[in-house]
This record gives C-alpha cells, sequence and structure tokens, in this order.
C-alpha cells in the first residue's frame, strides 16, 4: 500500500520545533503509525501494541529514556501508564530542548488523563482524522482559510475536484487502508466489519470491562441513522432500553474514541429561543455509509438520508482543513423553536461564518432566509452556500455559494 502525504506534517514538524513533547491522537486506523515515521524516520520506534517494546519501556523507562538517543517515538503510548511519568521527568532534565519525543494514541481517555496529570505545560496536542479529500486524492492542498478572509478572495479559490470524485470520498470516506482499495467492494466491507469488531471487543472492552459490548455496538450502529441530526438521548435510551445517564456514558466514550464528533448549539447573545441540545455525526462517512449498507454512488444519491451525510461530509473537510493547519477552530449548529435552522457555524479568526450546505447545484431564496437573519443578528462578515453548483458567486448583499469541488 502506497503512503500519502498528510496535511498536518508541517504542522507537527512546526510543534516539534517549540515544545519538547507532541502527541498525535486520533482513532485506529486513521494513519498515526505511518505519520510518525514520515515526520520522525529516523528516530527511535517504540510500538507499545508489541509485546517486547511494551516489557522493555513499563518495566523500567526511566532508564530507557537516559540510555536512548533522541528523538524518541512511542506509539500506542496510552498502553504505558508509567511511561508518563519518566517522561514528565526526563522532560523537566532540560525543559528547552524542543522535539525530543514523539507520542501517539488512540484511545484519549486515558492518554488524556496521564497528559493532564504529568506532562501539563510541556506537550502539544495534535489530532488526526481520516483522510482529507486532497490528501486521498493527492492533490494539492486548497487555499481555504486564506479565502476566508474576505468575500472577495473567495472569488480566486479555483476547482479542485470534479463532482464524481466528491461522490465517491463521500461513500468511501477517508479511512486510509479502505480508501486506497476502495475498487474492492468486498474489502471495503469485510474492512468495516472488521474495524467495529476490534473496536468494540478489543479497545472498547479493555478500556470499559464492565460496559454491555453488544448493547454499545446497537449504539454505535443507531448513530449512523443519527448522523447529521440533534441527539435526543431519552429517544436512544427507550430503544436500548437503558437509562439516559447511559446513554450520555456512551457518548462521551464514542466521542473520546474519536469516532463521533459533537456540534454544540451555538447560544451566544442569543436573541431568538434556540434549541440547546448537541448535533453530532460519526466522523467517516465511509463508516456511515457502512452501517446504512449504502455500497454504491448511485445508492448514496437515492438514499433518503443523503442529505445529512453530504452534510457530515463538507462539515468534516471544512473542520479537518483547519485543525490539520493548527489553525484555531470553534465550530457549532444552530437552530430555534421555530425550526430555523444553520448547518454549520465556524468561530475563527476571520469572525463568525454561518455555513448552509446543500446536496443540491440549485438553491432558492426561500431556503437562504435563516443563513440571511443570523448574518444580520450576528453581524458575520459573511455566509455561505455550500453545494453542488459550478461557480463561486453572490447570491445575495451578504451570502456566496461557494461549491464542494472548489473546498
Amino acid at each position: 500500500m502506497s503512503y500519502k502525504k498528510r496535511n498536518s506534517l508541517d504542522s507537527i514538524d512546526y510543534l516539534l520545533n517549540n515544545f519538547p513533547c507532541v502527541v498525535i491522537l486520533g482513532a485506529r486506523q486513521v494513519g498515526k503509525s505511518t505519520l510518525l515515521k514520515q515526520v520522525l524516520p529516523r528516530a527511535t520506534f517504540f510500538d507499545l501494541e508489541r509485546s517486547a517494546d511494551f516489557q522493555r519501556i513499563n518495566s523500567d523507562p526511566e532508564l530507557l529514556l537516559q540510555e536512548t538517543g533522541r528523538p524518541l517515538v512511542f506509539d500506542e503510548a496510552q498502553l504505558s501508564t508509567n511511561l508518563f511519568k519518566a517522561l514528565r521527568v526526563e522532560i523537566d532534565r532540560n525543559r528547552q530542548a524542543t522535539g525530543q519525543f514523539l507520542l501517539s494514541g488512540s484511545s484519549s481517555p486515558q492518554l488524556l488523563k496521564n497528559i493532564s496529570e504529568t506532562l501539563a505545560g510541556r506537550v502539544a496536542i495534535v489530532e488526526l482524522d481520516p483522510f482529507e479529500w486532497q490528501e486521498g486524492l493527492e492533490k494539492n492542498s486548497s487555499n481555504l482559510i486564506t479565502a476566508l478572509e474576505s468575500p472577495e478572495t473567495l472569488k480566486s479559490l479555483k476547482p479542485n475536484f470534479n463532482k464524481r470524485e466528491l461522490l465517491e470520498l463521500c461513500l468511501y470516506g477517508g479511512y486510509p487502508e479502505p480508501f486506497l482499495k476502495r475498487h474492492d467492494p468486498k474489502f471495503f466491507r469485510l474492512w468495516m466489519e472488521n474495524y467495529i469488531k476490534t473496536y468494540v471487543e478489543r479497545d472498547i472492552r479493555a478500556l470499559f470491562p464492565t460496559l454491555k459490548l453488544d448493547t454499545y455496538k446497537r449504539f454505535v450502529q443507531m448513530l449512523a441513522y443519527a448522523s447529521g441530526e440533534i441527539i435526543n438521548a431519552s429517544n436512544f435510551a427507550r430503544s436500548l432500553d437503558v437509562s439516559q445517564p447511559t446513554v450520555k456514558h456512551y457518548l462521551d466514550i464514542v466521542e473520546g474514541t474519536f469516532l463521533w464528533r459533537k456540534l454544540p448549539s451555538y447560544q451566544k447573545n442569543a436573541t431568538k429561543r434556540i434549541v440547546k441540545m448537541p448535533k453530532g455525526h460519526l466522523r467517516d462517512t465511509g463508516l456511515i455509509n457502512y452501517f446504512l449498507r449504502i455500497y454504491s454512488a448511485d445508492d448514496l444519491k437515492a438514499h433518503p438520508q443523503f442529505g445529512r451525510i453530504w452534510e457530515v461530509f463538507i462539515s468534516e473537510q471544512i473542520i479537518r482543513h483547519f485543525n490539520n493547519r493548527i489553525e484555531e477552530i470553534d465550530y457549532y449548529y444552530y437552530r430555534t423553536h421555530n425550526q430555523a435552522e444553520i448547518d454549520l457555524i465556524i468561530e475563527s479568526k476571520h469572525g463568525l461564518i454561518p455555513i448552509e450546505i446543500k446536496s443540491g447545484s440549485a438553491t432558492s431564496k426561500k431556503q437562504l432566509k435563516a443563513l440571511e437573519n443570523f448574518i444580520l443578528d450576528y453581524k458575520c462578515p459573511f455566509g455561505l452556500l455550500i453545494n453542488n453548483g459550478d461557480e463561486v458567486f453572490k447570491l445575495s448583499e451578504n451570502i456566496y455559494q461557494l461549491p464542494a469541488i472548489y473546498l
């Protein structure tokens, strides 16, 4: 399998030049191990899932760190709690020395606990998701962040994809291995099946040994159908025959293990009655499609959930684009009790930008009413409609059409 250059590579290099330790977090199989080797190809590499490496590190990490040259790479570092205390001592010997350690981890709850208790102030954290679109198809990175500086600069963007490519990306998602072998449908289905099985029966069992695994697996499958919707814990509780606190615990787990992304409700300076429950989605559309038994582009376009899946697809591309370049971003959705809704709101150095996402190529003025009202109420610089159109142009005084092929 060929390896793709990841868009976060330059960001990680920057952080290693400024921090003693950098940690890459992300779900299993998003390419963390490959990225570690790309960032520091000549470093001493330890994989804590290998018994020999684990025993060597966990038995006497202080001695290993003292005797081994820098830099050092630790893959799946969350497996050794002893390692983090030793790292703190070693880093504090020379706090000015940057780029000493590069770590990765899949299970956020334990790893973040270790970091917060032992490495606070000594570490930078990077989150790695499945492929951005450009990564999977080996295309030049978009200038989206620069283009958002003003509405006029949006017009400088050039199409980066064709619509067939985007539909394929939406269908197969961004996990590197199944995407690179996407033309073998049988492999894609088997990979997804085994991924979920390993995630639940190995990772979740190890992290939460008292959890009812069959119920949790059903919960994850239900999230595929609920992706892009407001999450009502009571509905899940009734369907699964569990309590609402259990559902909220499940949500914390699936978010903490990087399968789920929560979008909070935007409630700042609210002048209208706002729906406050969060929205969310499984981060990978390939995984959503697997659960929904969608195996072809024609099936995807015809599926009643296509609009929601497309919304997830676009939202993830924008969020990953900012995160991979360590550009600060907060993201939300917005819905009033009168059903006025905005799919995605991003808050960055460019201000507050509301985004409406449509899977079609044409949008009526009536469909933009919520966007126009939000721009006026919150004095936004402009708003975006991202759809399947062909050209960037001005739809109204403060709203611009930005077709997905330009992202």
